[in-house]
């Protein structure tokens, strides 16, 4: 499978969707990976987060002054491979709001972006029915990130670029 980033001792990180998008619906906060590629979407579900066993996600959110890194940790036994998703995302109020009402679990969610449609629209964002209930998110500033191994482990393989 292609990837877009750097695969080292079966361990994957994948960068090539846009962001996050949040939504605060549900009795946990709905985290979205953002792709604008619809193709990658679905093939990032069907093939790789689909197969990961939903207690074992990990999700870290590293925060610096003014942009945090986002760090999505599965492995999966039946496809033998880790997988990393990150990306360094600006703080948003969104990003804000989200982590001063998490309780530590999120649902993760998949969602299509589409540049402006009809005048007057910024973006069309189109949310699949996708989802994972990750109960091991945490949030670290950078000292702690040092003793996080999902964070030590990405960032050791993105040095690798």
């Amino acid at each position: 499978m292609k990837n877009s980033g750097y695969e080292k001792n079966n361990t994957i990180l994948y960068t090539d969707f846009l962001g996050l998008g949040y939504r605060y619906l549900d009795v946990h906060t709905n985290v979205l990976l953002v792709f604008q590629n619809k193709k990658n979407l679905v093939k990032m579900w069907s093939t790789v987060v689909k197969w990961w066993p939903d207690d074992e996600i990990k999700m870290r959110f590293v925060d610096h002054t003014d942009y945090y890194d986002f760090v999505l940790y599965g492995e999966s036994r039946i496809l033998q491979s880790n997988w990393i998703f990150m990306k360094s995302l600006k703080t948003s109020e969104h990003y804000k709001r989200f982590k001063t009402e998490s309780d530590d679990t999120a649902y993760l969610g998949f969602a299509h972006y589409t540049p402006k449609i009809e005048e007057g629209d910024l973006f069309q964002l189109e949310i699949f029915k996708y989802r994972k209930k990750v109960t091991n998110v945490l949030f670290l500033n950078e000292s702690d990130a040092e003793q996080d191994e999902v964070v030590v482990q990405s960032r050791r393989i993105r040095s690798y670029e």
